[in-house]
């Protein structure tokens, strides 16, 4: 799978672009600001719909282009090769009733809808901040297995479309219930779409982290010379397997990446509910759901240590990086396509023997794209056997290695 030609109107700084890419390693050099990152958030968001910079979609267009023209404010396009051929993927943001923006999906000049991206273009980012994913908050490892699902996996995006949605109008009421008297009525309208949604995401969660730690095993024993092993491990906001770890601090040496044994959906449904129950009085004292899997969690251990709570800067960027290859390789496994690999500015943070490691598994990717800002830091070897393109001021053009 490849990106063969990418065209942008109004996104970031980028005016217009037409932009031919061809196979294997791309490499894109120029300074900050200059719309390096940009190209890669345009072919993550064709992947997606959603941009991993920001929620705002408004953000996304250019200074002034709703000034400029009474026509979409941005529109992305791209003409992907896939193994049973080409795709043209088009994302338009617009605006839409009550001056809100919208956007509108088009594939081969079809409309359609976000969901209909699933499997369309995908694609693995590796950004500088990634280490965050293993000591930042909660949310930012869902967040990650959320995305990478919603790649591969079209019920999943229903279920957690669905859970969302049956979550915030929970949530109101709840709200509402410290106000007046609460009809259980109400809120069994709601656990009825919260409670199979719920089950559901959390049984491929735990599938999806057991597949990752799988691949990732090799990987970090591979990127930490063999002197460490690790473990991605699943911690479920509520399992009925172990109910009194309900809302507990992560035990190291506990791993959820298996389902627990003998436990069906029809259980999880069941525990679930009555752990609704049991909070509902907290719930409403604080207006908000308390169980489910919007509170779930990933830790990440290596030889027994919590990188998240102990583990060093470099433990954890080496967690990370073996997390991103084990999602290429999964992703692989998953829909038989090679991933577009996106890689913005982490070869420069990256010691030798990790930077060779990570070349060498990426190596077999259909289409690679590197940004840097100074491609004199990168391996002679490595920027030979690329295309390197120059961005300066949202124009891009081929890049001279003499400089000229």
């Amino acid at each position: 799978m490849r990106v063969r030609h990418l065209s942008l109107t109004n996104f970031r700084l980028y005016a217009r672009l037409e932009l031919d890419l061809p196979r294997g390693l791309v490499i894109v050099q120029g300074d900050n600001a200059q719309g390096k990152t940009s190209l890669l958030e345009a072919i993550y968001f064709l992947a997606t719909a959603h941009s991993p910079h920001t929620r705002a979609d408004r953000q996304l267009i250019r200074w002034g282009a709703e000034e400029e023209s009474p026509y979409p404010y941005a529109v992305l396009k791209a003409t992907i090769e896939r193994n049973d051929g080409l795709r043209v993927i088009e994302i338009a943001i617009q605006r839409g009733e009550s001056n809100r923006l919208r956007k509108e999906i088009r594939i081969d000049r079809v409309g359609r809808r976000g969901i209909d991206l699933v499997g369309q273009l995908n694609v693995v980012l590796f950004l500088p901040g990634d280490v965050e994913l293993v000591s930042g908050a909660p949310a930012l490892r869902r967040d990650f297995l959320d995305a990478a699902l919603s790649q591969v996996d079209a019920d999943y995006v229903r279920a957690l479309d669905r859970y969302m949605r049956a979550l915030a109008q929970r949530n109101a009421l709840l709200r509402q219930a410290q106000e007046r008297r609460l009809d259980p009525d109400e809120l069994a309208i709601w656990d009825d779409q919260l409670v199979p949604a719920g089950v559901e995401i959390a049984v491929r969660r735990r599938r999806a982290i057991a597949d990752l730690t799988r691949l990732a095993v090799p990987i970090h024993r591979e990127l930490s010379n063999g002197s460490e092993y690790l473990q991605i491990t699943y911690q479920p906001n509520f399992d009925p397997a172990r109910p009194s770890m309900l809302d507990t601090p992560y035990q190291v040496g506990i791993d959820d990446s298996q389902p627990p044994a003998g436990i069906d959906p029809r259980d999880l449904q069941t525990a679930f509910r009555r752990a609704l129950a049991e909070r509902r009085r907290e719930e409403i004292a604080r207006g908000m759901t308390l169980v489910g899997p919007h509170r779930d969690e990933v830790r990440f251990i290596a030889n027994g240590v919590d990188l998240g709570d102990f583990g060093s800067r470099g433990q954890q960027r080496t967690a990370v990086l073996a997390l991103k290859l084990a999602q290429v390789a999964w992703m692989r496994e998953r829909t038989r396509e090679e991933p577009v690999l996106l890689l913005d500015e982490v070869l420069a943070e990256l010691d030798p023997h990790r930077r060779r490691c990570l070349l060498q598994r990426i190596g077999s990717a259909q289409q690679t794209i590197v940004t840097t800002t100074d491609i004199q830091r990168l391996d002679r070897d490595f920027v030979r056997h690329a295309t390197t393109l120059q961005v300066c001021a949202g124009v891009v053009s081929p890049y001279s290695l003499n400089g000229s």
